[in-house]
């Protein structure tokens, strides 16, 4: 699925009207679409009351429409809450409508909305800025509270089709039946809490238009996973799948190291070795017997140090990829090793957690990187690699992947959190499986491990990302299911991972 933003979408249309298909021929399939969408849904729900909630914008005329053609089976009711309709494509459909019954006065409104089966929420689409009214902000609270599904019509009102960022008052909403294209909000926090499933309606954009958008973002799923999983063939043997080196863990983090080690061998690697200290090697063979161990020189407070990087590039010789700072620590040292791994190591290198805030002062060394690296930052650890507040970041969260992964063209960006964002220089996609219950110490190092073992497996550094970021937020899924999202750990996320491969091991 395209996702595209507010601004993207109005270029498309405006390419769409511009071909031939005009804006009043748009509003019509989208009208079409909607009341296909809100028949089925009504039919699901024994509701026979249909109230559209209507701006003065074009989401109006997009209602209008489905007003029109719900109004022979259902009791239509259409609600002007924001006065008269503004603009030319929607008052022309305004007129179209026949014995639809139409409401201007406030207290008619709200006894209404009371009285609904069916809400459908037209009032604000993607052009929305600043807040709802009380009135407003009224109406959904009274639409809550009568139980109905509400519907969406192209995004809820009050929120924003870039950021996913919304506003007091937004409806949490049944459903979103979007226009031509998915919006990038949708999908990312919090709004992807207050759209409920979301239904792309076609109102005739060409191919074309979407091949001019110059940095495209799409929606990954079930069926990308499928088309790129690393195949298992019945003749086969462990040197097909890869070598995976982890550099990890310290004195006081020992369980970073761990859980990715884990999480790398459940996802299918060859071999698997940890590159740790004396100690975490051996507490990783206890419960991992399958790994193997490179035991690396720490200092006096248990942390890796420069001295172990000549072992490190001597073993990574033969490895496909390797996965560098999962609870490493910090120290001038530690710092000294990553710089030089990223330098020499000539296979695909997975940047993770104390691998990045290493680097955070002196991010241009990836530039010297020989491969590709995979970051991996939380939006905290992007705050520190491109010097920009958090909120700034979680303001236009594709923007911020977006603009590290285009500074350095060999990286691929995992910008993790509520609809985690993998951007390349050249495109982006958005996961939408995960839960809440994942935002716990560790569930990070787990998806570090599941990259670097596809990673190993030969697909490309973009594709592992993509499909463990899907994979892992599928197996918090699955773990919220078991344990609940309160109870629930990140080590229970490897544990699920044989659920989630079986329909997927080919």
């Amino acid at each position: 699925m395209r996702l595209v933003t507010p601004l993207e979408m109005l270029k498309l249309e405006e390419k769409t009207n511009a071909a031939g298909c005009t804006y009043n021929m748009m509003m019509e399939h989208a009208g079409k679409g909607l009341a296909e969408h809100l028949t089925s849904i009504a039919e699901n729900a024994g509701a026979g009351r249909i109230l559209f909630l209507c701006g003065n914008g074009n989401n109006a005329g997009d209602c209008f429409v489905a007003a029109r053609l719900l109004s022979p089976k259902f009791e239509v009711t259409v609600c002007l809450v924001n006065g008269p309709v503004k603009t030319r494509t929607a008052h022309t459909q305004f007129y179209k409508m026949r014995d639809i019954r139409v409401l201007n006065d406030t207290e008619e409104i709200r006894e209404a909305t009371r009285s609904a089966e069916l809400i459908v929420d037209g009032v604000f689409g993607i052009g929305f800025r600043g807040e709802l009214s009380p009135y407003i902000r009224e109406l959904f609270a009274v639409a809550a509270e009568t139980g109905a599904p509400i519907i969406a019509v192209d995004i809820p009102s009050g929120a924003s089709g870039l950021s996913g960022t919304i506003v007091e008052g937004t409806p949490r909403c049944s459903a979103t039946v979007t226009f031509g294209a998915a919006k990038l909000g949708l999908f990312l926090a919090p709004l992807s809490s207050y759209s409920g499933a979301v239904y792309l309606v076609e109102i005739g954009i060409p191919q074309d238009a979407f091949d001019g958008l110059r940095y495209p973002v799409t929606h990954i799923n079930a069926d990308e996973v499928q088309r790129v999983m690393p195949a298992r063939p019945d003749h086969s043997h462990k040197g097909m799948f890869g070598r995976l080196l982890g550099i990890a863990g310290s004195r006081n983090m020992p369980g970073a190291a761990i859980l990715a080690s884990q999480a790398a061998l459940r996802c299918g690697v060859g071999t698997y070795c940890l590159g740790s200290s004396v100690e975490n090697c051996r507490m990783l063979i206890q419960s991992s017997p399958e790994a193997m161990m490179l035991p690396l020189p720490t200092d006096a407070d248990g942390i890796l140090t420069v001295n172990g990087a000549d072992t490190i590039l001597e073993y990574a010789k033969s490895c496909s990829a390797v996965i560098i700072g999962c609870g490493l620590g910090s120290s001038v040292s530690v710092r000294m090793l990553i710089e030089k791994l990223i330098a020499e190591l000539t296979c695909t290198i997975v940047l993770d957690a104390d691998g990045l805030n290493a680097i955070a002062d002196q991010i241009d060394i990836l530039h010297r990187a020989k491969a590709t690296v995979i970051l991996t930052p939380h939006p905290g650890e992007m705050s520190r690699l491109l010097h920009i507040s958090t909120a700034d970041i979680e303001k236009d969260r594709l923007s911020a992947a977006k603009r590290l992964a285009t500074r350095f063209p060999k990286t691929v960006v995992v910008l993790k959190g509520a609809g985690t964002i993998v951007a390349t220089a050249e495109r982006a996609a958005v996961n939408t499986t995960g839960n809440s219950g994942m935002s716990k110490g560790g569930s990070g190092d787990v998806l570090a491990g599941m990259i670097g073992s596809f990673a190993a497996q030969g697909i490309t550094p973009e594709d592992a990302a993509r499909i463990s970021v899907y994979l892992h937020g599928l197996a918090g899924d699955c773990a919220a299911a078991e344990f609940t999202r309160r109870a629930m750990l990140p080590s229970d996320l490897i544990r699920q991972l044989p659920l989630v491969f079986g329909d997927y091991d080919t």
